[in-house]
């Protein structure tokens, strides 16, 4: 959303900035075209003076000079002008075709920034509907399947290099046993993306709200690199970072401390999580 977004503005800059210079090259050659008429005219009349002309005109060798001088600025000047008017004229031109490519680039971007629009409205009602779906067999379970359902709550201990990264590490597994509520920012309930904000943030580090915006910060480090702290990601297996839906804390030990899903308690687990691993990023350090 975010590069159809700025695909958009930079398409609007160029609209407007190809409609400057058009408008400077249309005034050049509105500004020429009195000079331009006055020579078509002069043409039309047949009027011509020229060297043969002026020698004949002339009464003496330096009154020739002169009016040879004279007709050789002149068509300089007729030359500069029709130059001129042809050069505004093809400015102008160039100009017009340029705003009309990039209005035609703004109008793509918007349409697709539209479409992307409509289709998270879709997957956010797809989700409510199987969120509450779940809600339901949940409440329909009694406390002893719920509670097999949740599963025992890892209770190991974790260190974090020294610094935001341990203290991040340790403020989510200290929220391990608080229950998943989709779109809860903690502090007694978290969904994925809840829990590793709210984490950082007792680091005194602010990161993005969502699992595909936390993707963006930090930089990228490889799997066999992982660090306590490190940000761990997860998509539909697709591999493409627009349909990231999880994220994670490593702890170490190829292992994560994560708010996975409606029905289960935050926890540490597997990094293999459901097998759609797609990458890490490091906060700090």
């Amino acid at each position: 959303m975010d590069s159809n977004e700025s695909e958009l503005a930079k398409a609007k800059a160029s609209v407007a900035q190809a409609k400057t210079v058009e408008e400077q090259a249309r005034s050049e050659q509105t500004r020429l075209q009195g000079d331009v008429d006055r020579l078509a005219g002069s043409a039309y009349r047949g009027t011509r003076v020229d060297e043969f002309t002026a020698g004949l005109t002339s009464k003496s060798p330096d009154d020739f000079l002169d009016q040879a001088t004279m007709l050789g600025a002149l068509a300089t000047d007729n030359k500069q002008v029709l130059d001129g008017f042809k050069d505004a004229t093809q400015r102008a031109q160039r100009a017009r075709e340029q705003a009309q490519e990039a209005e035609t680039r703004a109008q793509q971007a918007t349409d697709e920034a539209a479409r992307l629009v409509g289709e998270v409205r879709q997957r956010k009602k797809d989700l409510d509907s199987q969120i509450k779906t779940v809600r339901q067999a949940l409440n329909d379970l009694d406390d002893s399947d719920r509670k097999r359902l949740q599963g025992p709550v890892d209770d190991g201990e974790y260190l974090g290099p020294p610094g935001a990264a341990n203290a991040a590490l340790q403020a989510a597994l200290s929220k391990r046993g608080s229950e998943y509520v989709w779109g809860s920012k903690g502090p007694t309930t978290f969904d994925c993306s809840g829990l590793t904000q709210w984490a950082y943030k007792q680091a005194g580090i602010s990161i993005p709200p969502s699992s595909r915006t936390q993707w963006s910060v930090g930089r990228p480090v490889s799997k066999d690199q992982l660090q306590p702290g490190d940000l761990v990601f997860y998509d539909d297996g697709s591999g493409d970072p627009s349909q990231i839906h999880h994220v994670g804390m490593y702890v170490g030990d190829g292992k994560m401390v994560d708010a996975p899903t409606e029905g289960q308690l935050v926890d540490v687990r597997s990094i293999k999580g459901d097998g759609h691993y797609i990458g890490a990023r490091r906060i700090v350090g």
